[in-house]
């Protein structure tokens, strides 16, 4: 049975109410720069939690606090950026994506909303001017999936297509959603399986489905036994695509993000440019070098941001806990794991607990990353990791719960 906190993070996620406590639209920061950094946030009382979305001018120093600032939101929300517009992904009774932006005056504005028919799994941006949501619905029984094209300056639904999920269904359970890349005129899409119990019978094979693009028409199913599925429950984290054209598939097999059964080594398989099948000659097992992957965010250059499970064997007192995390830089290119150690510290000093089936709050500026970190004690903390050393300094503390997304905007 899933916990307390894997249930408000990962399903809450998927069904939450998008609305705001204030009257208005936006709110103004008097202190203006060229650029600025927006953090989502959770503030969690009494069993209660209310999600902001706050601005920032540092993440290093100082405090950033919710309270008298940003734009007040009610439900857990899922963030995605594209250009310099940040896309909260709403559900329920509003099945909606609002964009976030700031105008010329610093103002962060709802600038904008797509109405879908049911709560969005995730969005993505495509191209320079449009992002691509996906609906999966809750039971496959042969029903189909929904894909919206949404422009990001107006924030309008310019196509929307559906597709059987037939295909994705392997025995009688459903597919959940992990992950999405097009690569010209292909759509790769990843997915896990659940039945009605949340148990993963089907921990043996990964699945990837092949579309046109951007008709998204169904083309095949590619599969892989050397892991089981890709990504790992709401974690839209399992496919990235590098600057060589190639596609990798994350595979957690992590029993602490959600797997009933982990049958597989967890790791990386590969997608070559212009092929439409698992590269034989590639797989990097990262059991054997660090641990299961809970979360990954692609770095460029064959780098990826990582946190990884430091239990040595899980078992299922341990499902749903995303929990005992190190951060990691892995290199897929040469299949290597770098731990991150804390300036003047330790690995182990950085180990922590994860936010469960939400986005991955990670910003990538450069060779820095910035990633938040709730300690034991409650508090959260902004860490700025250098890629190239992989150490990590402490920075700004946020006065919240947890850090639901991190952005920078013009």
């Amino acid at each position: 049975m899933m916990s307390n906190q894997f249930l408000k993070a990962g399903v809450a996620a998927s069904f939450a109410v998008f609305a705001f406590a204030c009257s208005t639209d936006s709110t103004t920061n008097p202190s203006i720069g060229t650029a600025s950094y927006i953090v989502g946030v959770g503030v969690t009382s009494n069993g209660a939690t209310t999600n902001y979305a706050v601005k920032a001018q540092d993440l290093m120093t100082g405090k950033i606090s919710p309270v008298g600032t940003g734009l007040t939101l009610a439900g857990y929300r899922d963030f995605s950026q594209g250009n310099n517009t940040i896309f909260a992904i709403g559900g329920f009774e509003q099945a909606n994506v609002n964009g976030i932006t700031q105008d010329a005056s610093g103002q962060l504005t709802i600038s904008g909303v797509a109405t879908f028919d049911r709560a969005a799994d995730d969005i993505q941006q495509v191209d320079n001017d449009q992002m691509l949501a996906v609906e999966y619905p809750s039971k496959a029984n042969g029903n189909n999936a929904r894909w919206y094209f949404v422009n990001i300056n107006s924030k309008a639904i310019t196509k929307n297509l559906s597709t059987p999920l037939a295909p994705l269904v392997a025995g009688s359970d459903n597919p959940v959603y992990s992950g999405m890349v097009v690569r010209g005129s292909q759509l790769f899409v990843s997915n896990l399986h659940f039945d009605a119990s949340f148990n993963t019978n089907h921990t043996d094979t990964n699945y990837v489905a092949v579309y046109t693009y951007p008709e998204i028409k169904f083309e095949k199913l590619i599969t892989d036994t050397r892991t089981g599925p890709t990504g790992a429950w709401q974690t839209k984290n399992g496919l990235f695509k590098a600057e060589t054209g190639d596609i990798y598939s994350m595979s957690s097999s992590n029993i602490s993000n959600g797997y009933s059964k982990s049958t597989k080594p967890g790791g990386f398989l590969r997608i070559k440019n212009g092929e439409t099948a698992f590269d034989q000659s590639y797989f990097f097992n990262t059991d054997k070098l660090g641990g299961k992957i809970s979360h990954i965010k692609y770095l460029g250059n064959g780098l990826v941001f990582a946190t990884i499970s430091t239990i040595a064997t899980q078992t299922a007192a341990d499902r749903w806990g995303d929990k005992s995390l190190k951060v990691a830089i892995i290199d897929v290119y040469n299949q290597k794991i770098t731990d991150v150690k804390l300036d003047g510290g330790t690995t182990a000093s950085l180990i922590h607990n994860g936010n469960g089936g939400r986005s991955f709050p990670v910003l990538v500026d450069g060779s820095k990353v910035y990633y938040p970190i709730t300690g034991a004690d409650g508090s959260t903390f902004i860490y700025q990791i250098d890629v190239p050393t992989a150490i990590a300094k402490k920075g700004a503390e946020v006065q919240a719960s947890f850090v639901g997304g991190l952005f920078k905007v013009q």
